[in-house]
């Protein structure tokens, strides 16, 4: 997986390495879960660490879709994918999901881990400033139903500050039972014109919980950076 960063499961446990002990615990979560047959959706997918995970543990019988509008993420992604030639390849989709279907600017600094929708989640190089790109936006909903797409076993959102957007765009997936698993990132929320709020009434509309995924503790007053389980 050229242009990664390597997953080591026994970082489950540091202390000294949140986003380390994350995607440690999301590799283990999913290795336990997804089997041949399921449907997945990797959500800013990146570089494709979760979505070559994804697309091997759901076999030859089953879906993985990859949603990256970054165009220098995505090449990278592709080149990923042309490295695992077994697994069944992932569908590679290069739009940004959002809370509707239409046209939206993509900040970039060249496909690192922070490419987003607004331009106070991306940290620009002393040597590059972020680059404006016109992506196609669509919502989730709109996506499964046009696709006629299985129910997700599994919807993975990593978006830098447009998850609650995300799930705005989803309520009927959120509805569903859909396992969701989110990064939040809080931070970015302001520009974003979203809040705390609505994602607890999202998720409390929905019959779901916001739980951290490295401990058993909802999210309280604050949210703070981290993953978590939209439960039911």
């Amino acid at each position: 997986m050229p242009g990664t960063r390597p997953v080591r499961v026994r970082y489950v446990h540091s202390v000294d390495d949140a986003v380390a002990r994350y995607d440690a615990l999301q590799i283990k979560l999913f290795s336990s879960c997804l089997v041949e047959g399921d449907t997945a959706l990797d959500i800013g997918a990146h570089y494709g660490v979760y979505s070559v995970l994804m697309a091997a543990l759901c076999g030859q019988t089953g879906r993985v879709v990859a949603f990256e509008p970054d165009p220098y993420a995505r090449e990278v992604l592709e080149k990923n994918l042309n490295l695992n030639p077994w697994i069944k390849r992932p569908l590679i989709e290069a739009c940004a999901c959002s809370d509707s279907d239409g046209e939206g600017t993509l900040f970039s600094c060249g496909g690192n881990a922070q490419s987003s929708l607004v331009r106070s989640a991306v940290r620009s190089s002393p040597t590059r400033n972020a680059e404006e790109l016109r992506v196609p936006l669509v919502t989730l909903d709109s996506y499964v139903l046009e696709h006629n797409l299985p129910e997700p076993r599994w919807v993975k959102i990593d978006a830098e500050g447009a998850e609650i957007r995300i799930l705005k765009g989803a309520q009927k997936v959120l509805r569903g039972n859909a396992a969701i698993l989110c990064e939040l990132h809080p931070y970015a929320w302001p520009e974003f014109g979203s809040t705390l709020a609505e994602l607890k009434n999202l998720a409390a509309a929905a019959g779901r919980r916001i739980r951290y995924l490295d401990q058993d503790t909802e999210i309280g007053e604050q949210a703070e950076y981290g993953t978590v389980l939209l439960e039911r």
